[in-house]
C-alpha cells in the first residue's frame, strides 16, 4: 500500500526544528549529512551535535523538480536567508 504525503517540509522549516533541538541540547552541530529517501523526494539531514552521541535526524522534501544536490543543500543550510524563508 503506498502513501501519499500531504505535508510537505522545506529546508528552512527543518533548519528551525533543528536549532530547536540543538538548543534545547545545549550543543553544537559539528556535522551535518544529506541522504535522498528511496522515494526520491525526502532528504534526511542527519546532524552531529557535539555533546551527543547519536545523531538528530528531520526531513525536508524536495520542490517538484528540484534535484537533489547535497552540495546546494548544505550551503542553503548555513545560510542566515534560508532560516527565514
Amino acid at each position: 500500500m503506498a502513501t501519499t504525503l500531504t505535508n510537505s517540509r522545506t529546508l528552512s522549516e527543518a533548519r528551525c526544528i533543528i536549532d530547536q533541538k540543538v538548543a534545547e541540547l545545549r550543543g553544537e552541530l559539528t556535522g551535518i549529512d544529506f541522504v535522498l529517501a528511496e522515494d526520491d523526494r525526502t532528504v534526511m539531514i542527519y546532524c552531529d551535535v557535539n555533546n551527543e552521541h547519536d545523531a538528530l535526524a528531520i526531513y525536508f522534501d524536495l520542490a517538484a523538480g528540484e534535484t537533489f544536490d547535497p552540495e546546494r543543500h548544505a550551503a542553503d543550510f548555513v545560510s542566515p536567508s534560508a532560516r527565514f524563508n
